[in-house]
């Protein structure tokens, strides 16, 4: 009879999260249930958003460059 235990994978090792009823040697498949390399991904497209850049602007050029492209509606509204 199959039967389904969950555990962790863990450094090369199946950690069971029951005791496991089957004594001797037995046959088993082992499932990932996370997707490893979309969780590289995301880990990788939020490493690509961090970093630098060249720039000869001071801060003083660089905060007015911000403030210059803020949007802001210039008429009133009501609620």
């Amino acid at each position: 009879m199959k039967h389904a235990i969950e555990g962790i994978y863990s450094d090369g090792k199946v950690i069971f999260n029951e005791q496991v009823p089957i004594k001797g040697k037995s046959k088993v498949l082992v499932v990932f249930l996370e997707d490893y390399k979309e969780k590289m991904d995301r880990k990788q497209r939020l490493m690509d958003t961090f970093g630098t850049w060249e720039d000869g602007k001071d801060s003083e050029q660089i905060i007015n460059d911000i403030k210059a492209s803020r949007n802001s509606r210039k008429e009133d509204f009501s609620l």
